[in-house]
């Protein structure tokens, strides 16, 4: 009888483990929004010109807002890239946009750009 009831209570033991493992966040799945943080990159911008500066993340047809830094100012953004390759478009008020070569990043990259006090006399559509 003894067998019995270790066996029971093993049993039992495995279902408690078992219902311990389905409440949320309890499980070895890793929590969403910890995943979107270590996704993020970082991306420092120093606008040394005197226009304002939207800046853009562009891949193939897509074009997502980082953010805007104003002349002469600089800015921090933080935002969620998926993809391996990013390029940043640069929209200067009243000039128009350039590009950055592709940068091959990774989740949780820091990056810093520079924008150029000069950058306004280049051609619009300029990759640097």
């Amino acid at each position: 009888m003894s067998r019995v009831r270790a066996t029971i209570a093993a049993a039992a033991a495995g279902v408690a483990l078992s219902a311990c493992a389905l409440l949320p966040g309890r499980s070895g799945a890793p929590d969403p929004e910890e995943e979107l943080v270590s996704r993020e990159i970082t991306l420092e911008v120093d606008n040394q010109n005197f226009h304002d500066a939207t800046l853009y993340a562009v891949r193939g047809g897509e074009r997502r807002r980082i953010g805007n830094v104003g002349g002469l100012r600089t800015g921090e953004f933080a935002f969620v890239w998926t993809d391996l390759d990013l390029r940043v478009e640069i929209y200067l008020l009243s000039v128009g946009s350039y590009y950055t070569s592709p940068l091959m990043i990774e989740p949780g990259d820091e990056l810093k750009l520079t924008v150029l006090p000069n950058l306004h006399r280049l051609r619009p559509g300029s990759v640097f």
